[in-house]
This record gives C-alpha cells, sequence and structure tokens, in this order.
C-alpha cells in the first residue's frame, strides 16, 4: 500500500485536530485521491490473481512432465486358470540395465515348487494351455527357455511373490515379451504341452503394456 502513497497522502493531508470541516475543494481533491488509492489498490489485486495465474499454471506443467515420464511401465500378463486350477495373479516386465526384471504376484497357487516361462505364442484360448504354444528364451539370455526364471516357491497359502532378474530378455523387440504370453506351471519343471491333455501347466497370461491408473 505504501509503494502506492496511500499512508503518505493521509498522513500529509489529515486535517488537524481542531478543524475538522473542510472547503468543498478540499472534499473535491480528498475524494480523487481516495478514488486514487482505490485504483491502485485493485491494480495490486490484478497483478497479484495474474501472479497466482501464472504459479498455478507452472505448477500444472511439471505434471505434465511427470506424466510423460511414467509411460513405460512394462508388460504385464494378467494371469487367468487353466489345467482345472484357481489361480489367478499378474506376471509384469520391466526394462532394467541389460536385461529386464520379471514379478509374479500369484494366488491359488498349489502350496511348493512352480514355475514360469514365457510362452512363444500370445493365446492362452485352450483349457491346457496348448494354444500358448512352447516355451521362449530371447536369444541374448543365452538361456534356455525353460531355465530362464529359475525355480519359485508357493507358500502355505497358496501365495506366490517373487521379483527376478533375467539378463537379455526385455519388453519389446526381438528379446522382448512383447506379443507373447507367460504359463506357470505346477512343480519343478516346463513341459511340452498336447492338445487336449491333462499337463503341468495351471495359468496363462498375454503380454500387454501395462497402463497407468486413471483417476
Amino acid at each position: 500500500m505504501t509503494a502506492c502513497g496511500i499512508h503518505f497522502a493521509r498522513s500529509r493531508h489529515r486535517a488537524p485536530l481542531r478543524d475538522r470541516r473542510r472547503q468543498p475543494g478540499e472534499r473535491s481533491a480528498s475524494i480523487r485521491r481516495a478514488l486514487a488509492a482505490g485504483a491502485c489498490v485493485l491494480a495490486v489485486l490484478a497483478l497479484g490473481a495474474c501472479a497466482s495465474f501464472r504459479g498455478s499454471t507452472a505448477a500444472r506443467e511439471p505434471s505434465a512432465s511427470a506424466s510423460a515420464a511414467k509411460r513405460g511401465l512394462g508388460q504385464g500378463a494378467e494371469l487367468r486358470a487353466i489345467g482345472g486350477s484357481a489361480v489367478t495373479g499378474l506376471v509384469r516386465v520391466v526394462d532394467h540395465d541389460d536385461g529386464a526384471t520379471v514379478t509374479v504376484a500369484a494366488f491359488n497357487v498349489p502350496i511348493g515348487e512352480f514355475r514360469v516361462a514365457i510362452q512363444q505364442t500370445p493365446n492362452c484360448t485352450s483349457p491346457n494351455g496348448f494354444s500358448a504354444g512352447p516355451a521362449w528364451a530371447p536369444p541374448a539370455s543365452k538361456r534356455k527357455p525353460a531355465d530362464l526364471v529359475s525355480v519359485l516357491v508357493a507358500n502355505a497359502s497358496g501365495i506366490a511373490q517373487a521379483s527376478e532378474f533375467v539378463a537379455g530378455l526385455r519388453e519389446t523387440g526381438v528379446n522382448g515379451v512383447a506379443g507373447r504370453s507367460v504359463v506357470l506351471y505346477a512343480g519343478s519343471r516346463v513341459t511340452d504341452a498336447r492338445p487336449d491333455v491333462p499337463n503341468e501347466r495351471i495359468a496363462c497370461g498375454v503380454f500387454e503394456p501395462v497402463q497407468p491408473p486413471r483417476f
């Protein structure tokens, strides 16, 4: 307010206590000063509002950048039960350094050891998992398809949660899981499947890009 000269104007033009009466000219001048002070206040408020608007816009800009940065959340496969099991869960593959991290979260898994294998074909329609094709491994991994992911263990509640780094594996590309599927096998072996013949395959899911949550 001092920058607008309001306090100075009041202090310089305040009438003595013994004489509160002002002439018409003085009253006009006082009114003009009040109007000028009011205009100054409005100008200051307008500038503050503009600054606040610019600040709020700047605050929103990092959010857009953050959203862009969060793209590429990996490839995920939602597991569905096959072979008469009740398994559900999710397998997620996220690029990391020269490979990828494979994260498994599965429920209703038979207690004990089980295997996870990337399958060649993105198809989980057959009841025994035959449609997913044979197990697959990326050329860069230099591993056998059956040994791409280590043996995992489900606890006494049938819950399995594990994360493992696999060198050479990627989200996309020639070494990627995009356009492929994943199968869970009961026991410690990754076995072949034949049409309509029971086997160790207990869950299957097709890899798709993981989408960010929407609110």
